[in-house]
């Protein structure tokens, strides 16, 4: 977790391990301050989110930038050339009339690794034929054939594990698509 105090060191501890090659992954839950959890309701929870989130994604900025200037194992490559970081959220947010509350689309941030820097896949459009899970965009799906739907979790799964250097349908299966 990230934060005030002490668990800011946190992705210190991590850094250092990823530095002294003593694991192959860590695990880190980004709060904020004072334990900020992200899943309130309130009617001002937009703007408290907003705060928070700034908070949370300068410590794992940070982490990032530490990475690109460590070098890594292979020669002319960096810690987080050859590190995928992938940080997600498990639900996200309405957009609040009068409160907020859960919804089924989310996003997720790949950076460092095989991953190409700079671009976005997909979106949301509240107003699209009142779908809330997101603006189609094409897609190769397991099978090898081009699609055009919105992106689904198993989509992100896929490209994390693709990035590891797994192929689908051989290597993993992952089930719902």
């Amino acid at each position: 977790s990230c934060g005030s105090g002490a668990s800011l060191a946190n992705y210190d501890f991590a850094l250092k391990l990823l530095k002294s090659n003593l694991v192959t992954s860590v695990s880190l839950r980004a709060t904020s301050i004072s334990n900020f959890s992200f899943d309130t309701h309130s009617s001002n929870g937009p703007q408290i989110h907003t705060n928070h989130l700034r908070i949370a994604f300068e410590g794992i900025g940070r982490l990032l930038l530490e990475m690109s200037l460590t070098p890594g194992a292979e020669a002319g490559k960096t810690l987080l050339d050859e590190t995928l970081v992938y940080v997600f959220s498990d639900f996200g947010r309405t957009f609040p009339k009068s409160g907020s509350d859960h919804h089924p689309a989310t996003c997720a941030i790949l950076s460092g690794g095989s991953i190409i820097g700079n671009q976005m896949v997909g979106g949301y459009d509240e107003t699209q034929n009142g779908s809330p899970m997101g603006v189609p965009v094409p897609l190769i799906e397991e099978t090898g054939d081009a699609v055009t739907r919105a992106p689904k979790s198993q989509d992100i799964a896929a490209t994390v594990l693709h990035a590891f250097g797994l192929e689908g349908g051989k290597d993993y299966f992952i089930p719902g698509g």
